[in-house]
């Protein structure tokens, strides 16, 4: 489902937003707004203490949904909505101890109870059979993170437990905007695509439309997190600071 509504969409800019902030409420108008505007999935990020993959604009967001007194059973009380509501793949990026406080089984079986797509898990183990078997037995993608620095038989190892879409890590380090994007994304992009038969989408660092026009030019999609969150963060109208964030990377 989310392969091929990548390639169905005009648009190949995934957004990712942090679930609760401000509120799970304006969460769900932003999903909403978004899946109006044309996106071909929406990345929902669940808040977590200790975020390590993540730069300073999404720890800030986390800490913020998590002091406005984030749950993950308020999250489940919506998704339902949002994902019937949306008509576009919903994903959820999160950490792994958040699935383990009530187990991993039941966790993902009330993601997809719900209506969720796929989930990314940013801080796996390195043999993520296991997860990935669950998560297939449930009808859930896993999207894997492929690290610019991956070797051929890791990132061979990788996809053989990955679907939905690969996400290409476009520079090493945490997430978050950079002025400029590595000279050799190109050369990146290609060598997954050599390994892959899902779509490569590539994310980290990316802010500018310009770096997405550079990277569609090679890849099948684009992630767009930190841009986006900071401007629902930074706004009293969340709702129209991201979709006109969002619009602007598209246009």
């Amino acid at each position: 489902m989310i392969a091929e509504s990548i390639a169905k969409s005009s648009q190949k800019v995934i957004p990712y937003i942090t679930a609760g902030l401000p509120d799970l409420e304006t969460t769900g108008q932003i999903v909403d707004a978004i899946a109006r505007a044309g996106a071909p999935a929406i990345e929902i990020g669940i808040p977590f203490s200790d975020p390590t993959a993540d730069g300073p604009v999404l720890q800030e967001a986390s800490h913020l949904a998590l002091k406005a007194g984030f749950t993950m059973d308020a999250l489940f009380s919506r998704l339902s909505e949002w994902c019937s509501s949306s008509h576009i793949p919903i994903i959820v990026m999160t950490y792994i101890n958040p699935l383990l406080r009530k187990g991993m089984r039941k966790t993902l079986r009330r993601f997809k109870d719900c209506g969720i797509s796929g989930i990314i898990i940013p801080d796996l183990p390195r043999d993520a059979s296991g997860v990935y078997n669950l998560c297939s037995s449930r009808g859930l993608a896993l999207i894997r993170l492929l690290a610019p620095t991956t070797k051929r038989e890791r990132a061979k190892e990788i996809l053989g437990q990955c679907s939905g879409f690969v996400y290409a890590v476009s520079v090493a380090g945490v997430t978050g905007p950079r002025d400029d994007l590595p000279d050799g994304l190109e050369s990146q992009v290609r060598f997954i695509k050599g390994l892959a038969n899902i779509p490569v989408c590539v994310g980290f660092g990316v802010s500018r439309k310009s770096q997405v026009d550079r990277i569609l030019k090679i890849a099948d999609g684009v992630i767009v997190g930190s841009y986006l969150v900071k401007g629902i963060m930074h706004s009293h109208d969340p709702v129209n600071a991201v979709t006109s964030a969002y619009q602007d990377l598209v246009e």
